[in-house]
């Protein structure tokens, strides 16, 4: 047996080529992960559904209470910016004036698909005439805020729901 010797190992000298080959690499492996946590940050958690129902609820209440200014803070920024308060309280009262007499509220089907979503919201009225709406939502900030309501085609106004009445 032979000893190894220190002059029989093969050695490679570091360049400069070498050496800021490395430094690219491990910098580039740097920024990649701060995008990348940065991305991962920024993901917006999915909501439980009673945070959309409360958002939803709490517009109505201030409808109801004809306390535009309030509704109008549960509006999304884009809606904001198309209309000035004055112009949404005057839409309200033409296009959605029914719905703050509705009897109860009822909350159908809920669908998040990441800082957006769609919830389905019944109007119960006293005659038992039942009307859809589907309530676009967005998260802004920490908060969620209605983007729009579009009413949903179904049984004429007026129409009695089928199923169980108590």
């Amino acid at each position: 047996m032979s000893a190894i010797d220190a002059s029989d190992k093969v050695s490679f000298p570091m360049t400069r080529t070498i050496k800021a080959s490395l430094l690219f690499f491990f910098l580039s492996l740097c920024a990649s992960a701060i995008f990348v946590t940065q991305h991962v940050r920024s993901q917006v958690p999915s909501p439980a559904p009673h945070v959309l129902f409360s958002v939803v609820e709490k517009q109505l209440t201030a409808f109801r209470a004809a306390d535009y200014s309030s509704a109008y803070r549960h509006a999304a920024r884009e809606v904001q910016e198309k209309f000035t308060m004055p112009q949404f309280e005057a839409m309200i009262r033409r296009d959605y004036g029914d719905m703050t007499n509705a009897q109860r509220i009822e909350f159908g089907l809920v669908k998040i698909n990441g800082s957006a979503a769609v919830v389905q919201v019944f109007f119960c009225s006293a005659n038992g005439s039942v009307r859809s709406f589907l309530y676009s939502l967005i998260a802004e900030g920490d908060s969620w805020k209605i983007n729009g309501v579009q009413l949903m085609p179904g049984a004429p106004a007026g129409s009695r729901s089928a199923g169980l009445h108590i």
